[in-house]
């Protein structure tokens, strides 16, 4: 086992240089360096080296395990492999640059890493350099000492070429090798060339042979890296990656006289050059966006792009702190954003709120007196923990019809939430404020009571956020997380609400009942499932990460799916590993859950297509994600209890439908249908998914029979 081990992170030092933590893509550059046999041992004798002064001086395991330590001294001895003959020296110049490697790759973690800067393959060129310099027989293997090496396919050469073997079966792998690592990440390669190429031999007057054989891979694996590793896939991190590759083409052109007076190959340096430029550039942007930062370094561009997507699309993140409704119970919106009155220019992201009576009405009697209205001196919460950084508190309440505009805001408390957000509830009750400047408050802490304080000819609550402390300032842009739209047939939980005037809406309202099913989601830490799927059998554990979030991790497949089971909400996020799992039937068919058990409840979310899309679509599929907006579909869920059993179905809607929050049409067969069944204390008990008329189940072989709550066996 310690030589698989070894021979592990060997093959993902070879990953590594494409940005990969597969052992495939490794095992394919392995193979693609094995054209010329003496270099290739070269390259894993100087790894080999590297790995083991790790491990030898207690660095980082799991950095040493995924190849870190390693991949520059891969390029190093394959450097060496091709500079010098087969003798003892280059054998131990070889070995003493890979533990050269590993020190420098750890002292600059150490030093650029703490200002959050990638390592990229500095060691590489540094211990390099110096094997030219001490060597007094500097003689790079020329292209031309195997004449097969200049024929072929300018771009596959050119890829070979990073591994110093400018030919074209060495590309056709390095290729086959992005393509197995990521889609997008070889369309960024291929674009980055072009780039190169056109720019490089028409533009800069560069030879041709040139380009291939120093210009491209630094300009193609400028793309890749700015384009798919270090900011999400968009048509804006594709422009991104095509200008870094014409500013790595550009330092060749520049560069590359320089080290030929100096008799030095100009190696990686333009590729380094650049990627350092450009993170140090737009570090200095305002916004994070367009394109976007990766928030999962090392995951595949698809896999961060999904992850994005999850996250904005499925939760609306308008803001970096969840929001809340600021009441109990359901209040309608009186005024929303743009709206009638008051909510205009600056201060047009804004909300008022008022209750309803039975009657329809906001008042009881003939409303003439503040007392009269329903919301009048109801608990007012806030919306997010945060710091008390203003107070207002004793401002009278207007009579009904008349304001005061002197003091506009009336009674008021404005809160800090993060940096940049503050919320202001105001119109408070006179005297009614239950917080002073500098308390911490709890989402759902009552401020104060609902008042008509200030301009506000009725009473009613105002809410919106701003970016400073100054009361009065510009508004921004807000949504309210898990917020129940009332409608007269349904009740409708949206997951990033922007309220609309005559909407009635409220906060989740969790009970125990809900709570005892959705809690059996998972088995427990360190407990088992197991489930029948077809003809075959799977077994499913429940862990906790290292940073503490649990996991269903699939025994038989190694299948993980990651979810968080809050106070009111049941919410499954990314899943991975072989598409042959039970947990991809579980993640599409109970994406979330509420724990709030109201019959009339229905929620929604959206599926990434890749839970359902078969292998080769998906293939196929990721070389466009980058330029779809929407990748995937709207389901609409709702729960019964069917006796001993909570029976969640789901359906997937029209494009019509989820945008104009209309309910599934019966008449009509959705292209997809699921139904999920949880028994109390027992868990998931059986999962249907239906996708275009085939349906795939899966039961627990230990599970209750659905009519009787008792288990078939003890096992």
């Amino acid at each position: 086992m310690p030589l698989v081990t070894a021979f592990r992170s060997l093959l993902l030092c070879y990953a590594q240089i494409l940005f990969s933590g597969s052992v495939w893509v490794g095992l394919t550059l392995f193979c693609a360096t094995l054209v010329m046999p003496i270099p290739a041992a070269m390259g894993m004798l100087c790894a080999g080296a590297a790995l083991l002064t790790s491990f030898l001086l207690g660095l980082e395991p799991e950095e040493r395990k995924s190849g870190g330590y390693g991949y520059n001294a891969l390029l190093c001895g394959l450097g060496i492999g091709h500079t010098f003959s087969l003798g003892i020296g280059p054998i131990l110049l070889a070995l003493l640059c890979g533990g050269l490697c590993a020190i420098l790759t750890a002292a600059l973690r150490a030093s650029i890493g703490r200002i959050h800067l990638p390592l990229l393959s500095i060691p590489f060129i540094v211990v390099y350099q110096m094997v030219l310099a001490v060597s007094p027989s500097f003689a790079l293997s020329a292209p031309t000492a195997d004449g097969s090496i200049a024929h072929g396919p300018a771009l596959l050469r050119g890829l070979g070429a990073l591994f110093f073997l400018p030919r074209a079966e060495v590309g056709a792998l390095v290729l086959l090798a992005l393509l197995l690592h990521s889609r997008i990440s070889a369309m960024l390669a291929v674009s980055g060339f072009a780039v190169a190429y056109l720019l490089g031999v028409f533009g800069l007057s560069l030879s041709p042979e040139t380009v291939v054989l120093v210009v491209s891979y630094n300009a193609a694996f400028a793309a890749v890296a700015i384009g798919g590793v270090w900011f999400v896939p968009s048509a804006s991190s594709w422009l991104m990656g095509m200008t870094a590759s014409a500013l790595a083409t550009f330092l060749c052109a520049g560069l590359l006289p320089i080290h030929q007076r100096l008799g030095v190959p100009l190696l990686v340096v333009p590729f380094n050059v650049t990627i350092l430029l450009i993170l140090l550039a737009l570090r200095q942007r305002v916004r994070d966006a367009h394109p976007k930062a990766v928030d999962l370094m090392l995951a595949t561009p698809e896999d961060n792009l999904d992850y994005l997507r999850a996250r904005l699309l499925r939760f609306g993140w308008s803001q970096p702190v969840k929001m809340q409704l600021p009441m109990r119970g359901a209040w309608i919106c009186t005024q929303g954003v743009d709206g009638a009155h008051t909510h205009k220019e600056r201060w047009r992201h804004a909300w008022d709120f008022e209750v309803l009576g039975s009657d329809g009405k906001t008042f009881r009697e003939d409303g003439t007196k503040p007392e009269h209205y329903h919301c009048f001196r109801l608990p007012v919460l806030a919306a997010a923990a945060g710091t008390v950084v203003k107070v207002e508190h004793d401002i009278p309440d207007n009579l009904v019809g008349a304001m005061n505009l002197q003091q506009n805001w009336g009674n008021l408390v404005l809160l800090h939430h993060a940096p940049g957000i503050y919320s202001l509830v105001a119109h408070l009750a006179r005297g009614s404020v239950k917080v002073r400047v500098g308390q911490v408050v709890q989402a759902g802490d009552v401020l104060g009571l609902c008042g008509s304080s200030g301009r506000s000819p009725q009473p009613h609550l105002h809410f919106h956020l701003q970016s400073s402390a100054d009361v009065g300032t510009s508004t921004l842009p807000c949504t309210f997380s898990d917020a129940v739209v009332i409608r007269e047939d349904r009740q409708l939980v949206s997951t990033a609400l922007t309220p609309k005037e005559k909407q009635s809406v409220r906060n989740l309202e969790p009970d125990e009942e809900r709570g005892s099913f959705v809690a059996s989601l998972a088995p427990g830490h360190g407990g088992e499932w197991r489930f029948q799927v077809g003809d075959r059998e799977e077994r499913v554990i429940c862990e906790v990460d290292v940073y503490g979030q649990p996991l269903l991790r699939s025994l038989t497949y190694g299948s993980v799916l990651r979810y968080v089971l809050s106070d009111e909400m049941y919410t499954a996020y990314d899943v991975s590993g072989s598409r042959r799992s039970v947990l991809y039937l579980l993640r599409t068919a109970l994406p979330r859950m509420p724990l709030e058990s109201t019959e009339s409840l229905c929620w929604r979310d959206l599926l990434p297509g890749r839970l359902v899309r078969p292998l080769w679509l998906q293939l196929l599929h990721d070389f466009v994600a980058p330029i779809r907006a929407k990748d995937g579909f709207t389901v609409e869920l709702s729960a019964r209890r069917d006796g001993a059993l909570l029976q969640i179905d789901s359906q997937s809607l029209s494009t019509r439908q989820s945008k104009e929050d209309e309910a599934p049409d019966p008449a009509k067969e959705p292209a997809l249908r699921t139904r999920v069944l949880l028994a109390r204390g027992l868990g998931v008990v059986r999962i249907e998914v239906t996708l275009h008329g085939r349906t795939v189940r899966a039961e627990r072989i230990t599970a209750p029979n659905p009519k009787e709550p008792t288990q078939k066996d003890s096992s």
